[in-house]
């Protein structure tokens, strides 16, 4: 019960009794960097996090994870050596994006980029707290894909104790498998798969305040 108060006071905040269709992508990343809450549902070797209702990890692979909705899926990389290092990199706005804008908040910093793509749909890349995620999805889609994956980035939580004791002396052999998050790919590439995978989802229960 506890747990279940928790998130809905998390809803409840992240929207700020305004429904999603009705605020900005600036005003859904800062509801959600903001918010004080520690909700996570995911643990992985090093961090932890929470995947919102409606959406089941189907895929993860070291610190590469495929996040799967009814309608998308989201790819997910967390770059641990970024985060071991604290490496800090500034974000160029890109202007000839659909939408490009930086995030700051305290000492957490990234980015959302988002680009149409020559089949109509919108690739969206958003990098937050050393982590990265990438979706396609139809233009009607691009807020709650936001919101998505701005919780899922928002909520990981890293344990540096054990983090230290797997990347320590290795971290030359995981800079040589690491993926560039800081970076933006524009366009589809092979990291970025738009089909769906066949996934059995649970009847999801819907914040009333999250849809239209």
């Amino acid at each position: 019960m506890k747990k279940i108060l928790i998130l809905l006071a998390f809803l409840i905040i992240l929207t700020g009794c305004t429904k999603i269709s009705q605020s900005s992508y600036s005003e859904i990343i800062s509801s959600v960097v903001t918010s004080k809450y520690d909700i996570n549902n995911e643990y992985r070797t090093g961090y932890k996090y929470y995947i919102p209702s409606g959406m089941s990890s189907i895929n993860s692979n070291d610190y590469n994870e495929v996040i799967a909705s009814s309608s998308h899926n989201y790819y997910l990389y967390v770059d641990v050596v970024s985060y071991y290092n604290r490496v800090i990199s500034e974000y160029d706005v890109n202007h000839d994006a659909y939408y490009s804008n930086p995030i700051n908040y305290e000492d957490k910093f990234g980015y959302l980029e988002v680009n149409k793509q020559s089949n109509g749909k919108y690739l969206v890349e958003i990098m937050y707290n050393y982590a990265k995620i990438e979706v396609m999805v139809e233009e009607c889609d691009l807020k709650s894909a936001i919101t998505n994956s701005i919780i899922i980035l928002s909520s990981i939580n890293y344990n540096n104790d054990i983090l230290g004791s797997i990347i320590g002396d290795n971290v030359l052999e995981f800079n040589e498998e690491t993926f560039d998050i800081f970076k933006t790919k524009k366009k589809e590439t092979n990291f970025l798969d738009v089909e769906t995978r066949d996934v059995d989802f649970k009847e999801e229960v819907v914040d009333p305040d999250l849809v239209d």
